[in-house]
């Protein structure tokens, strides 16, 4: 038989290295305790196996799709995945951080000087805790990626250099130690920022 041929039927072997699979948390990937998930991955329409797997837990699943009917503890880490067609396997996908919110009570977060600013300041957001957490997070409504920071113990500073009309908007914190990186506390309650000029 003719390379590519089987009994008249063409199989269709895929040229070069195969795309990276993206992966993704639905509704996000900050859950709430207690709360559904749903873990996506996705390749291309001809691949025929998908593998989920959570880091260093050991656990896999041979499927596309995990729903995490309500979030647990240890059900939080870092997800990859990658998915087959014949004989190859793709590249793993980005890593994913699923991590569990609402494990400690909420800190607080302030402006410095003020939650309403003229454009062309500075301004300082403080996130505090009242226990002796070493990390924090600080998210704008609207954006996926948190601002990081590892701090002095129980608060961190988030300077905005030269505010612009941008920067308005809702924004949060929340802590966690660097021991247990995808226990995240409730989020504090939301801070409105406003930036006039």
């Amino acid at each position: 038989l003719s390379p590519g041929l089987c009994l008249g039927r063409v199989i269709r072997v895929p040229e070069g290295p195969l795309s990276e699979p993206s992966l993704q948390a639905l509704p996000s990937s900050l859950v709430p305790l207690g709360r559904p998930v749903t873990i996506r991955c996705q390749g291309p329409p001809d691949a025929e196996l998908y593998r989920l797997e959570k880091l260093k837990s050991g656990r896999y699943f041979d499927q596309a799709e995990i729903f995490i009917s309500a979030m647990e503890r240890d059900q939080a880490g870092r997800y990859r995945c990658s998915y087959q067609i014949g004989m190859r396997w793709s590249p793993p996908s980005s890593q994913l951080e699923l991590v569990a919110t609402g494990t400690s009570p909420k800190p607080s977060l302030s402006a410095q000087p003020s939650t309403a600013v003229p454009a062309g300041v500075t301004v300082t957001l403080r996130c505090q805790s009242q226990y002796g957490f070493d990390q924090f997070a600080l998210y704008k409504e609207g954006d996926t990626r948190p601002f990081k920071t590892p701090e002095r113990w129980y608060r961190a500073d988030f300077p905005i250099v030269t505010v612009t009309a941008a920067h308005s908007g809702i924004y949060r914190c929340y802590s966690f130690s660097s021991a247990y990186p995808y226990l995240w506390s409730a989020p504090s309650d939301p801070l409105q920022l406003v930036v006039t000029g």
